[in-house]
């Protein structure tokens, strides 16, 4: 994979972060922030388990001890916390009960693109995707949140980042 293929990777991860976080805040208008978290928290349990459960079905070797190396109890961790999950976003809008999976993305998406790129420059990345895509959030009021429209002066700091994955690149 190329070295500019997995920089997009990061900024689409930076970019699914900030949905994520505009998914949160309007979780929390109805519950509060710690629920909000704790949801997602089960939504990323969710994801990590079902492509965990996926890959040692189809045999590729799980490196976890036994008997985490094994699809079942992956499947059952995802049952669970996928029923916890349903129980937990009773009331809620359904769609919210995503946000989690964003949060399996970045976990996953910076354990494989870290050794590779580097932490700097991944983080360089994640954060210039994590602020193109709070600006997107905030202008569109996404998730029913407050409209905050993007200005020239936000457009420049976005520019500065995006400055500053290049600089962090270059080494």
């Amino acid at each position: 994979m190329t070295q500019l293929l997995q920089l997009a990777i990061a900024l689409a991860i930076g970019v699914g972060a900030s949905v994520q976080v505009a998914m949160l805040a309007a979780i929390q208008r109805d519950r509060a922030p710690l629920e909000a978290g704790w949801l997602s928290f089960l939504g990323t349990a969710v994801g990590l388990a079902a492509v965990l459960a996926v890959r040692a079905g189809r045999g590729d070797p799980v490196e976890l001890p036994s008997p985490l190396d094994r699809m079942w109890v992956f499947a059952a961790v995802g049952v669970v916390a996928a029923a916890a999950l349903f129980l937990a976003f009773r009331g809620g809008e359904a769609h919210l009960a995503a946000a989690g999976l964003f949060g399996a993305a970045f976990v996953v998406g910076s354990a494989a693109l870290a050794p590779r790129l580097g932490v700097a420059l991944l983080f360089s990345a994640i954060t210039a995707g994590t602020l193109a895509g709070a600006l997107t959030m905030d202008h569109l009021g996404a998730f029913g949140n407050e409209v905050q429209r993007v200005t020239a002066t936000r457009t420049v700091g976005l520019l500065f980042v995006l400055a500053g994955v290049v600089i962090v690149r270059s080494r």
